[in-house]
């Protein structure tokens, strides 16, 4: 995980911009592109904003291990405790922009009944995709997306990151509930649950 997290951060600028977090520059590694949900919905940092945020790598010509990855998350974000779920963002992010355009992504979306309050099926560009394949250390000339799962804290920095194929639901759902305590990232310490009344 920290070869990755390393990877996903931004090099130090000498400018005053401000700090941008490893989300970000997953997503938007530059400034300017706009990502879309597979209903048109702009997907934005401000969204994304205090939540916990998994994402996965799909292409619409992978049909396997994407399909399985992409109906545990969204099976997964549906059996999460009602506060817990309104916290979590799941987004599978494609590799392809060359090939998955938005109707591409929204026939791979609709054809695995995924409703986009569960899991939001990103398009991309081919800058932003290289910069990410480049981020995972995952061969450009591969079809098939990794297997990788990552998770971000509620400030935007890498928390976690999952390889295994399928997904295990209850290990990241222990996970979650565990990094949702967190609220200043895991950096800081976390809030104390909440004592039951007596």
């Amino acid at each position: 995980m920290g070869v990755l997290a390393g990877a996903l951060l931004m090099p130090a600028a000498v400018t005053a911009e401000p700090a941008r977090s490893d989300l970000e520059s997953l997503l938007w590694p530059t400034p300017g592109p706009v990502r879309l949900d597979q209903a048109g919905t702009t997907v934005s940092a401000a969204r994304l904003a205090d939540r916990l945020v998994v994402v996965s790598f799909i292409t619409t010509g992978c049909t396997i291990t994407c399909v399985i990855r992409t109906r545990d998350l969204a099976a997964l974000k549906r059996s999460l405790p009602g506060p817990l779920r309104a916290r979590v963002a799941v987004l599978a992010v494609t590799l392809d922009p060359a090939r998955d355009d938005a109707p591409a992504l929204r026939v791979f979306a609709e054809g695995l009944g995924l409703d986009p309050a569960h899991v939001a099926v990103l398009g991309s560009d081919p800058d932003t995709a290289a910069r990410q394949r480049a981020a995972l250390r995952y061969p450009a000339d591969r079809s098939d997306p990794p297997d990788t799962v990552l998770v971000f804290d509620r400030i935007g920095q890498l928390a976690m990151s999952y390889g295994a194929n399928p997904v295990d639901r209850p290990r990241l759902a222990r996970d979650l509930a565990a990094l949702d305590r967190f609220t200043q990232g895991v950096g800081h310490p976390p809030t104390p649950a909440a004592s039951p009344a007596l």
